[in-house]
């Protein structure tokens, strides 16, 4: 009878499947990282020969909850019903999205206190108010530039921002009659004064109106600049209707802000 052949096999050791196991996740994990999407890049000259670094500039994400008032088919009709509202402060601002005109009394950063607002107009105005909401994520970019001017660029953004929330801030000190159209007007012509360095230091970035994050924030600087002088000889009657004019303002600039944002997240 034939002897019968035994056939060894021998089982992987706990330290084989471990190395496998290690080998296997590196691989998935160099692949995904290869996958990673890089962040879109912009590049700014240095006219004076000064070093330039390449870092990543981010935005932080911007987001805005308005009091509607109404929506309606048409831009005649939105604004026929803001003017019945604007003499008593709300800022009667028209915004058109989807075919849809909506108008809006006010607008809040934190959701809660836009609701608030909503359901108590929504009682003693007998009015069906909502909330809006529109935002903008927040934005990275690789940028090749100076220290300075990524500073400018980083600094001029945040000061925009300021800038808009101080403006909400008068428009509720006049509600609340803390302060009166005179003191308003001159808080805003300070306001507007400031914008003229950012305009200075952003005019004087090479190439600012050829580059899309230079270009973009000297045009909102420049809009809310000119915004703010025209409200700062406003000869509004009423601490309430001038209160409207500043909503309808910081409404218009956060909105520009918030187009910005999601132009540059575009790239």
């Amino acid at each position: 009878m034939p002897e019968r052949v035994r056939v060894r096999r021998d089982h992987p050791s706990a330290l084989s499947w471990a190395i496998a196991l290690v080998l296997t996740m590196l691989c998935v994990y160099l692949i995904a990282l290869g996958q990673v999407e890089r962040a879109p890049e912009a590049s700014i000259a240095s006219d004076d020969g000064s070093p330039r670094v390449t870092k990543e500039l981010s935005f932080e994400p911007l987001a805005v909850y308005s009091v509607c008032f109404g929506e309606f088919p048409t831009a005649e009709e939105a604004r026929i019903e803001a003017a019945r509202y604007v003499q008593r402060g709300a800022a009667g601002y028209v915004h058109e999205e989807g075919g849809v005109f909506r108008m809006l009394a006010a607008g809040y950063p934190v959701e809660a206190d836009a609701k608030r607002v909503a359901e108590n107009l929504s009682q003693s105005e007998d009015l069906t108010c909502t909330v809006f909401p529109r935002s903008a994520s927040r934005v990275r970019l690789r940028i090749t530039a100076t220290e300075k001017q990524i500073e400018t660029l980083t600094a001029s953004e945040a000061e925009l921002r300021r800038y808009a929330a101080e403006l909400a801030e008068i428009a509720l000190q006049l509600d609340r009659s803390e302060i009166d159209p005179d003191a308003a007007r001159t808080l805003i012509a300070v306001t507007a004064s400031r914008l003229d360095e950012m305009l200075r230091n952003l005019r004087a970035i090479p190439g600012a109106s050829e580059n899309a994050v230079c270009s973009g924030l000297f045009s909102l600087t420049e809009q809310l600049r000119a915004s703010l002088f025209v409200l700062s000889s406003e000869n509004s009657r009423t601490a309430l209707s001038l209160s409207g004019k500043i909503k309808y303002n910081t409404m218009e600039a956060t909105f520009r802000h918030i187009d910005y944002l999601t132009a540059l997240n575009g790239l």
